[in-house]
């Protein structure tokens, strides 16, 4: 569904004049690529080990665990070298404004629309309550209830919960991803 996701969106925002390559030279808009990336290379282990399955050369779950950890690390050496290849040809943009805001203490860019996003306050802790009340108090119990049955589902609402407390810490405007 990714793959679908990714191939079918990119090469529809390709065909937009105003963005261009954008997705693909982006320093914000890579990550997905490296995802994409990603499953490819999972996908492929798992039709090597259907492939082999039934056969003399067939994997154990610890050949096979490491068979995934040493294509993951192939793709790792094969993007680091991509991009240090294509960094010193300013292939990548740098970060934009609104990015960088988050990260750094706000410096004026002279784009007022720019300036008004990056120069927000972190979110008071009260307005936590004040916009979530009981799911809130909900989520405590959810996580001690999800706690108990770790499956991917829990890790990635542990995951997503410590990225959208992070940056609503940020910027108050993003209380709304919580």
């Amino acid at each position: 569904a990714y793959t679908l996701f990714f191939v079918i969106g990119t090469l529809g925002a390709i065909q937009i004049p105003v963005v261009g390559w954008q997705p693909l030279r982006s320093l914000e808009q890579i990550g997905p690529l490296g995802v994409f990336a990603g499953f490819q290379i999972l996908e492929f282990c798992d039709i090597r080990r259907r492939a082999l399955a039934g056969t003399r050369r067939s994997f154990t779950t610890y050949e096979f665990v490491r068979f995934r950890v040493q294509a993951m690390v192939c793709l790792a050496l094969a993007l680091v070298g991509t991009a240090v290849l294509l960094y010193p040809t300013g292939y990548f943009g740098p970060l934009s404004s609104r990015i960088r805001g988050l990260f750094v203490k706000h410096t004026k860019t002279g784009n007022p629309l720019v300036d008004s996003v990056a120069e927000h306050q972190p979110a008071d802790p009260g307005i936590y309550a004040s916009y979530l009340n009981l799911p809130l108090d909900y989520a405590l119990l959810g996580g001690l209830v999800s706690a108990l049955r770790r499956n991917n589902g829990f890790y990635f609402l542990c995951l997503y919960g410590y990225i959208a407390q992070h940056f609503s810490g940020k910027m108050s405007r993003l209380v709304l991803i919580c």
